[in-house]
């Protein structure tokens, strides 16, 4: 997985503990009665959990475009992409996330009427699902004609890591659009004027989305990336199998003491200096 792959991923699973954070510090202020009802944006560590969530579901909101970006500069730049870091890609995209979440998500909590940034989210996210299709036609393009033109190892390389992965958020997009629809639609509601109890229903459905959104959609880019399994599989193997050291045995399975397994080991460096001469 390229380097630019992995810091945006990064970056956007962080973000999600930190939103699950302050997701989780708000109930205890409402249930502790710590909020005033009329006005919930008088305490200020309040407002500030307010904010960071907004903010974060707006960089989440903007996820799938970023990823579907880098693989075009990974389409467009198959002669080297591979090869080269290109770490301003990949630093730039997230920059860009970044600045548009909290610039969105600042003026979503003083806004008045928040349809424009959904509908926004929804566009941005359609588009995305455009050029992923794109991306993944001009690759399959670029492998059907292997056979006529010639391209070095990496290139063949970077052409088959694009199909995989245009494929692979294909299956992916379907659970990113499907949330984002449920949490899409429950911030529309709260322009129209609708009975308390829909109201509620709303906040609840969109906060278990978004609880849904960040554990379902990274077990799916779990199964879909065999190289998250394999590193996965390392990392739970050292942490839970025991390495056992057994004694050194000689040819008919004698344990062989330290002063004997020394000599052995002196006898074999000579017999294989010998070997050199």
């Amino acid at each position: 997985m390229h380097r630019n792959v992995r810091i945006i991923n990064a970056f956007y699973y962080g973000q999600y503990l930190v939103q699950l954070s302050f997701w989780a510090i708000q109930p205890v202020f409402i249930l502790y009665g710590a909020v005033d009802d009329r006005n919930k944006f008088s305490n200020e560590l309040f407002t500030l959990c307010s904010y960071v969530r907004i903010c974060g579901m707006f960089y989440a909101f903007c996820a799938l475009p970023a990823m579907v970006i880098e693989r075009s500069f990974a389409t467009f730049l198959v002669e080297d992409y591979e090869r080269k870091p290109n770490a301003c890609i990949g630093n730039t995209t997230v920059l860009i996330q970044w600045t548009i979440a909290i610039g969105v998500g600042i003026h979503f909590n003083k806004a008045k009427s928040t349809l424009e940034h959904t509908v926004g989210a929804i566009v941005a996210n359609f588009l995305a699902v455009l050029l992923n299709n794109f991306n993944e036609r001009v690759n399959s393009k670029y492998y059907y004609a292997l056979d006529r033109v010639t391209y070095s190892l990496s290139e063949r390389f970077q052409i088959t890591e694009n199909i995989r992965v245009a494929k692979m958020f294909n299956i992916i997009v379907w659970s990113i659009g499907f949330f984002n629809i449920i949490v899409n639609a429950c911030l529309i509601m709260d322009n129209y004027d609708v009975p308390i109890t829909v109201r509620n229903i709303a906040s609840v459905s969109c906060d278990f989305s978004i609880l849904s959104y960040g554990l379902i959609v990274p077990v799916i880019h779990y199964q879909q990336t065999e190289s998250w399994k394999k590193r996965v599989s390392v990392i739970l193997k050292s942490c839970f199998q025991t390495r056992k050291v057994g004694p050194l045995k000689d040819t008919f399975g004698q344990e062989m003491t330290s002063q004997t397994a020394g000599q052995e080991t002196t006898r074999y460096f000579e017999m294989l200096s010998n070997q050199w001469k």
